[in-house]
């Protein structure tokens, strides 16, 4: 063998031998940590956490790790568990421009002064700003570079520096909001809610220009070719042939089958959970007439999404002037005399979309919907079960290129997995014995569905360009070998790049994790003695409920043999 055939030879078996170690998807990485969540084990949750971020700072999914902290760190609150001193660096200070005055109030008190609730509730604070920060600075430069799409494209999707999906930007400011309302800081709160509904119309534009680059780029591949990085061109792919080949098509209808199962008609990009939390903030702590009327407007559309929640048809008695003049029943919606059991929430009748900030007509209220009753009121919020996470499946897609018999190569795509094992429902019980059960608002489960389906023709697209590139310059490359070192050389080389796409053909799994799989929540007038027992699939804890005009109660379970998480604050004195 000639000496550049053996240097050819011995590089790609040097590279193969490289790509042999392969990469772990996000979701095998971040298994230990999201089992700690989901087992209730905060403490090593958070250090996880805290670790995970500090240690992608600067990575290209820093975004993606400061979610996951602030929602750790907010769970971490909720659990009131005891606050070790942060490790440096591991959240960012509160100094950004949209500092408040609770925020700096807090920097400046001594550590022994600030409570575990208060102290994590403040980190949580800060590691979302860091992830909007960057956002904001992705968003600011309107796409990628050139160069690193390119390198994206001849590599993984995943090498793509996390951005922050539509449903992350949207959650991340309700989250936010929810921090402040606990912070006792409603001015905060109320921006939080506009940046919440703001992300929600930048993602419908976002996801347009998406859909438009991808079948630009579609049709570059069709009509010549792509290039790789070190710009080597690759042969010509037609995407919507390989679409319809039935080897392969069945594959995809697979994952489509998995998302258009969890999704339910919500509109693009909205999170019926964030107009529930808009509603409820600026029903009670309306400033103004303004504030009323979009107050009665978020209940509108929280109706719409969840027609058959009984709570919701209360507050929009509540907030609509017309139907305010209806004679409120003996028993307030949603008690019954006895609740030992647990039933589960009522489901969602299918009804058309609606968009984040679409104008609805006044939503037809069932016969007999009632007042609320007189005196304090109480929500409890529930947050259940493990939001969808992505997985990877291998699908074998054609060539439409004949080289050594080859004809299809498998590439790997994400698709979404729902969570089981959550509580299915909440139940109260005061102190005088009346029972309430939590019903649904939102699905998240839905919400990332809808997310994942608006995204996949991209994914589709971008997948099929870069797998076929790869193999057809691998094909190319081989001959050329073949050429040059004869058949031992062509089936080392066959071996190597084998290898090194299985390394590398990973699909992008990398989704905010510690997200909860449903919000529902419930409404009743605050008992005299204001005790509250609350029970989900056999965990149960007792609040008393602060004595004010509107309280609010939270309570999250991650998986219903964890326990449950509460906490409380006050919406209005």
């Amino acid at each position: 063998m000639p000496t550049r055939s053996r240097r050819l030879v011995t590089a790609v078996l040097l590279l193969g031998s490289l790509a042999l170690t392969g990469c772990q998807t996000y979701t095998e990485q971040t298994a230990s940590r999201d089992s700690a969540v989901r087992s209730g084990d905060l403490a090593s949750a958070v250090a996880q956490a805290d670790k995970d971020a500090e240690k992608n700072r600067d990575s290209k999914d820093a975004i993606l790790y400061r979610l996951e902290q602030g929602a750790i760190l907010r769970s971490a609150a909720l659990g009131n568990i005891p606050a070790p001193a942060p490790a440096p660096s591991t959240a960012p200070a509160l100094g950004s421009p949209n500092q408040t005055q609770t925020n700096q109030a807090l920097n400046e008190a001594p550590p022994e002064a600030i409570s575990p609730r208060i102290a994590y509730l403040t980190r949580s604070v800060a590691a979302f700003d860091e992830a909007a920060r960057r956002i904001d600075d992705y968003e600011a430069k309107a796409k990628l570079s050139v160069s690193a799409e390119s390198a994206a494209l001849l590599t993984n999707q995943s090498n793509i520096p996390y951005r922050g999906r539509g449903y992350d930007k949207v959650m991340l400011h309700t989250y936010q909001t929810l921090n402040y309302l606990q912070l006792g800081d409603g001015d905060a709160a109320r921006v939080e809610l506009n940046r919440a509904l703001q992300r929600q119309r930048d993602a419908v534009d976002a996801n347009a220009k998406r859909i438009a680059e991808a079948q630009k780029l579609a049709q570059e591949a069709k009509s010549g070719g792509v290039q790789d990085e070190k710009g080597r061109q690759g042969s010509s792919y037609d995407v919507d042939k390989a679409k319809s080949d039935p080897r392969t098509s069945a594959g995809f209808s697979s994952i489509e089958g998995k998302f258009n199962a969890a999704i339910l008609p919500y509109g693009d990009y909205v999170n019926p959970f964030t107009t529930f939390l808009d509603a409820l903030v600026f029903t009670h702590q309306a400033a103004d007439a303004s504030d009323l009327e979009r107050a009665r407007k978020s209940w509108e559309r929280v109706l719409n999404f969840a027609p058959s929640n009984p709570y919701v048809r209360t507050d929009y008695a509540d907030a609509e002037p017309d139907l305010q003049r209806r004679a409120a029943p003996s028993t307030p919606v949603g008690l019954s005399v006895s609740s030992s059991s647990e039933t589960a929430a009522p489901a969602v009748a299918v009804a058309a979309a609606v968009t984040a900030d679409t104008t609805v007509a006044p939503a037809a209220l069932p016969p007999g919907a009632p007042l609320p009753p007189p005196g304090s009121l109480t929500y409890v919020i529930f947050e259940t079960g493990s939001a969808p996470y992505r997985d990877q499946t291998r699908i074998d897609i054609p060539l439409f290129l004949v080289t050594n018999g080859i004809s299809y190569v498998g590439a790997a795509f994400p698709r979404v997995e729902t969570v089981s094992g959550q509580a299915p429902a909440l139940t109260i019980t005061t102190g005088e014995g009346a029972g309430y059960t939590t019903a649904l608002v939102a699905s998240i489960d839905s919400v990332v569905a809808l997310d994942f389906k608006n995204e996949w023709p991209t994914i589709l697209t971008k997948t099929l360009i870069s797998t076929a590139t790869k193999a057809t310059i691998d094909a190319i490359l081989q001959k050329q070998i073949q050429d040059q070192a004869g058949a031992t050389g062509a089936l080392l080389f066959k071996l190597a790049s084998a290898a090194t796409q299985a390394a590398v053909n990973i699909a992008d799994t990398r989704t905010w994790r510690s997200l909860p799989k449903e919000f529902q929540y419930a409404r009743l007038a605050t008992p005299a003695n204001r005790l509250l027992t609350l029970s989900a699939s056999g965990q149960t804890t007792t609040i008393q409920v602060e004595p004010a005009a509107v309280n609010v109660v939270y309570v999250k379970s991650p998986a219903a043999s964890a326990p449950l998480l509460a906490t409380q604050f006050i919406l209005k004195k």
